[in-house]
């Protein structure tokens, strides 16, 4: 995919435990709206640069401290970069490539999604709620990290992918989302212990298809009837970074997604174009930058008695590499 890695190249960044990687929840402020608000509550930027990787230039870096001095590295908008197409997912090489670099070991993501769920009534998501997902479909450009040890998987280690998105954490960000509920600002956080839902990334530069969500809605319902004594399945279609690197990397990843609209073609009576905005920009930014600034700043690091994240990985016996054909 590269033409050419540059393994020379030393990394000047910061060096943090958390890190955020939030996009779309937060572009009502902008990244400048961002930094002056944490910093009205007490937060520092300590650099704000786009550094050299592997790959080429990086995304912007923000490296924020706390009031209470905690290191935390901010990565805006899952690392997008104006003019690039974010479908070729370049970017993911360059940020996790940073996230490695800095040690970060727990990276809290949100971001905005559509919603396609196949009940009716009281028990379907909609827009408003606040959704902490169970799983993912998974996609091409989920692979390791190239050029770093971290690049081939198979015949090294193996990893399951039961909650790839830190329970624990979840837990945790749960709670914080409480009064939020209790306040009516939004309407429901939706765990995977009631519904499990899954993440589905669009593969184009838009909104699905009609036929698309109605084949992830009937996917979504058949599943669910196969198992009927566990929760529902529905999918949320939005972004989404890369569960399997983070799992390799052992980093818990704490994922939140804020129900912006229906599903195109879901609601024919759902203009998309009259509320996302509204959302975006005078509902989530508030909600989503008191949360993140509360948890990156107070958080643990689990210790994975109550995760999979970092038990999961499995070293595999020397002899399954020594079976492929060796480096020049």
């Amino acid at each position: 995919m590269y033409p050419q890695i540059d393994p020379t190249v030393a990394y000047e960044g910061p060096s943090a435990d958390f890190a955020s990687f939030t996009g779309s929840p937060l572009w009502g402020y902008g990244i400048d709206g961002i930094l002056d608000r944490a910093a009205e509550q007490g937060w520092t930027v300590a650099s704000r640069a786009r550094l050299n990787t592997p790959y080429g230039l990086s995304p912007l870096v923000v490296h924020l401290v706390a009031p209470n001095g905690r290191d935390v590295v901010w990565i805006p908008s899952y690392g997008e970069v104006v003019g690039e197409d974010s479908l070729y997912h370049l970017n993911f090489e360059k940020c996790f490539w940073v996230i490695w670099q800095a040690g970060v070991k727990v990276m809290m993501v949100g971001g905005t999604s559509g919603i396609a769920d196949w009940r009716q009534g009281d028990a379907a998501i909609i827009p408003g709620d606040v959704v902490l997902p169970w799983s993912f479909y998974t996609r091409f450009n989920h692979r390791g990290l190239p050029g770093t040890q971290y690049e081939s998987m198979w015949s090294k280690c193996r990893f399951l992918l039961g909650d790839p998105f830190c329970p624990e954490l979840q837990g945790l960000m749960a709670s914080k989302l409480t009064p939020y509920v209790e306040s009516g600002r939004i309407r429901s956080v939706r765990t995977p212990a009631d519904t499990r839902v899954a993440m589905i990334v669009p593969d184009s530069i838009t909104f699905e298809s009609d036929f698309d969500i109605l084949h992830w809605m009937a996917i979504s319902k058949t599943a669910s009837e196969i198992q009927p004594e566990r929760p529902p399945i529905v999918t949320l279609h939005g972004d989404c970074l890369n569960p399997l690197l983070s799992r390799y990397l052992g980093i818990h990843v704490l994922y939140y997604h804020m129900v912006s609209n229906y599903a195109h073609g879901l609601e024919p009576e759902h203009d998309i174009h009259s509320t996302i905005n509204h959302l975006y920009t005078q509902v989530f930014p508030e909600i989503a930058l008191a949360m993140e600034l509360d948890l990156l700043a107070t958080m643990p690091v689990p210790d994975g008695s109550g995760c999979q994240c970092t038990t999961s990985l499995g070293v595999a016996p020397p002899s399954f590499s020594q079976s492929l054909t060796q480096p020049v």
